[in-house]
């Protein structure tokens, strides 16, 4: 396949996998854009069955906004969040929109997500919360959300869901699934009277052990088997 060929089958798989896993929910969605272009992948909207999701069922769009490719289908709602985070972080190849349930159990409690466990170590960089749960349908929401997420690999979105940027569809893939799997440790932490957090010097040691492309691609290629088509 062409590298374009290869990233728009990577969204289709990214966005079955995270239906395999409860995080993208009905109304998730996922892109992955064309490095040295402005062009990017982004998965169908609401209604739209993620374990069936394949290559031509993707949209391509400019990070300007404009639709290169209308595959037919519902276009997602909130496709600033992509369009925006690409234009404010050219190092953010991948970006998700999730609904992960424990994450967002954690948000709307107002904790902050901290690292408890060996995988979700890669949080001791920081997890902001953009402080709206309304859908992010205008420039403005999309540009605040994205000032919000700045630097970071995650931010939570209150009473929403959560936003995830990756260098790499595989490396977004990782931190989708041990943020939600480091939320549903604490919430289960919380009967025993709460989890006890990585210091940060654990979890730094921790991070360089687990947070690189070795692991990314052991897990891309774990899940792939499982939602091959």
């Amino acid at each position: 396949m062409t590298d374009e060929a290869t990233l728009r089958a990577k969204t289709a798989t990214l966005t079955r996998m995270l239906g395999l896993q409860g995080t993208i929910g009905m109304f998730g969605h996922v892109s992955i854009r064309v490095p040295g272009t402005d062009k990017c992948f982004i998965s169908p909207g609401a209604s739209t069955e993620k374990s069936t999701v394949r290559p031509e069922h993707i949209f391509v769009y400019n990070i300007d906004g404009t639709i290169i490719e209308h595959p037919g289908g519902l276009i997602p709602l909130e496709w600033r969040i992509h369009t925006q985070i690409h234009r404010d972080r050219p190092d953010a190849m991948c970006v998700c929109h999730l609904h992960a349930p424990h994450a967002r159990a954690v948000a709307i409690a107002g904790k902050p997500l901290k690292p408890v466990f060996l995988h979700g170590s890669f949080l001791c960089t920081g997890v902001p919360t953009w402080n709206n749960p309304r859908l992010v349908v205008n420039d403005a929401q999309a540009s605040d959300l994205s000032k919000t997420l700045g630097g970071h690999l995650v931010a939570q979105m209150r009473g929403h869901g959560t936003v995830v940027a990756g260098a790499s569809a595989e490396e977004a893939f990782f931190a989708c699934t041990f943020l939600e799997e480091n939320a549903q440790i604490m919430l289960q932490a919380d009967v025993a009277g709460g989890a006890i957090p990585l210091s940060d010097e654990e979890a730094r040691d921790c991070a360089a052990g687990t947070f690189n492309p070795r692991l990314f691609d052991l897990l891309w290629k774990f899940y792939e088997r499982k939602v091959a088509l």
